[in-house]
């Protein structure tokens, strides 16, 4: 990004004049008590939850920086979160306030060129992973590894750094700034950041080395992708310059060749039904079938709807809460559930079942704008669909019978909508899995994840 790598007397003001609860409301923030080895990546992906960022400022030697987000709602919407929420780099916490700058300014309005691309992806409808970024960049030259960050709630979009092997190819591909992935939508924003490496540790959908092929998915003990792209390929992209023809159709464009069965472990044998693991998987993508094996009750199937689905459970569930275990998230080898024969009384027959044609899929429409609302898991829950007459202390009773709730406002425009933060990530999964589509009155609620703190 232009201006992160430019230190100098500006700078050093621009530090001394921050000051806690002394400068009003700016799209630009100061944040401090860094890593003294801070990279703009890691600041990037603490405030990207809360919309675009458009230009970082890492300031040497003082253990801060500056971000600016993308307008003054998102950065106030990231300062409400961490009064209530310590944010933390590698267990540091960090601070953020108002800058007294309205952007953060470059010595020259000239970019300079970088064989690290920043490309933000807005209005994201469908799932665009390190895949879709590879198989889109590369036609312009060798890339050696790709960052993605969280997706971004506000605007629908997620962030990414890609590093080509020499400038010129990183020169050739920002000449897809401004282009959609697909018609109408996933809008690539792309500028040069000012980094010289990334420094990537894992191999997995959320970083790769393209030159160490041999890096861990994650740390010990975790489960994860050792390699998606071993996996599957997509298959939207065509082999031509530019974007794909496919894209101008979602339907045909989403049409990849990779597996929709997913394998689930860690699963609380006494508790865990194929109900639960629809509604919770569900809000990834509309689940066709659920089984639970038989023989090892703590592990199940679950076949998506589609691969794109499969994958942004992986993404968001793997090692997700549940019943107060960690579920593990992961491709099968199966490419299909099978049910049980017709008229079988088998013991195990409960343990699999058909959720084909369910009124409860959420993505049924093309394009839904369910899809622009996926986030990860969250103690903040998105409830809908509740009835005109219903009361704070209602929903609260209700929500507190799965753990504690911390907060609880209704949307000033919509009674029918309303936010409840739980203590914690156990017990909001806790209330989306026995929730979600209960009963109060005459209608059915409706309960999702939400990055959105309550103010």
């Amino acid at each position: 990004m232009s201006g992160a790598n430019y230190y100098g007397v500006e700078e050093d003001a621009m530090a001394k004049k921050a000051r806690v609860g002394e400068t009003p409301p700016s799209k630009v923030l100061h944040a401090r008590n860094l890593p003294s080895d801070c990279t703009e990546p890691e600041l990037i992906a603490v405030a990207c939850p809360f919309g675009r960022v458009s230009n970082v400022l890492l300031l040497k030697g003082k253990n801060q920086a500056f971000i600016e987000m993308q307008d003054q709602t998102a950065a106030t919407t990231l300062i409400n979160y961490y009064n209530s929420v310590q944010a933390n780099i590698r267990s540091k916490p960090v601070y953020f306030q108002y800058s007294n700058r309205d952007e953060i300014s470059a010595p020259s309005n000239v970019e300079e060129q970088n064989n690290i691309l920043l490309v933000t992806v807005l209005n994201v409808l469908y799932p665009v992973t390190i895949e879709t970024l590879h198989q889109i960049f590369s036609k312009y030259g060798s890339i050696l590894k790709i960052i993605v960050f969280s997706k971004t709630d506000r605007v629908g979009g997620l962030q990414s750094l890609i590093q080509f092997a020499d400038v010129s190819s990183a020169v050739q591909a920002k000449a897809l700034d401004g282009q959609n992935i697909y018609n109408g939508c996933c809008t690539l924003k792309i500028q040069f950041s000012t980094l010289k490496n990334l420094n990537v540790k894992y191999n997995n959908e959320k970083s790769r080395d393209y030159t160490n092929p041999s890096l861990p998915s994650s740390s010990p003990g975790a489960m994860g992708i050792s390699d998606p792209s071993a996996i599957w390929s997509p298959s939207y992209l065509s082999s031509g310059m530019g974007m794909s023809s496919a894209m101008s159709d979602p339907n045909k464009g989403l049409s990849m060749s990779g597996p929709s069965v997913l394998i689930v472990s860690g699963l609380d044998t006494e508790r865990c039904s194929p109900d639960i693991l629809f509604t919770l998987f569900g809000v990834y993508g509309d689940v066709i079938r659920v089984k639970i094996l038989y023989n090892k009750k703590d592990t199940a199937l679950i076949q998506m709807a589609n691969p794109q689905q499969a994958e942004t459970a992986v993404i968001h569930l793997n090692n997700c809460p549940l019943h107060g275990k960690t579920i593990q998230v992961n491709f099968s080898r199966h490419s299909s559930i099978s049910l049980p024969r017709a008229g079988s009384e088998q013991e195990s027959s409960h343990l699999t079942k058909d959720y084909t044609g369910s009124p409860l899929h959420r993505y049924k429409v093309a394009g839904s704008k369910n899809f622009q609302h996926i986030t990860a898991p969250s103690p903040v829950l998105h409830l809908s669909n509740l009835p005109q007459n219903a009361t704070e202390e209602l929903i609260t009773d209700i929500f507190g019978q799965y753990g504690n709730v911390a907060s609880f406002k209704f949307f000033e425009k919509d009674k029918r909508m309303a936010l409840v933060q739980m203590e914690n990530l156990t017990d909001a999964v806790e209330c989306l899995v026995m929730l979600h589509n209960y009963r109060i009155g005459e209608t059915n609620i409706r309960v999702s994840f939400s990055q959105k703190p309550i103010q």
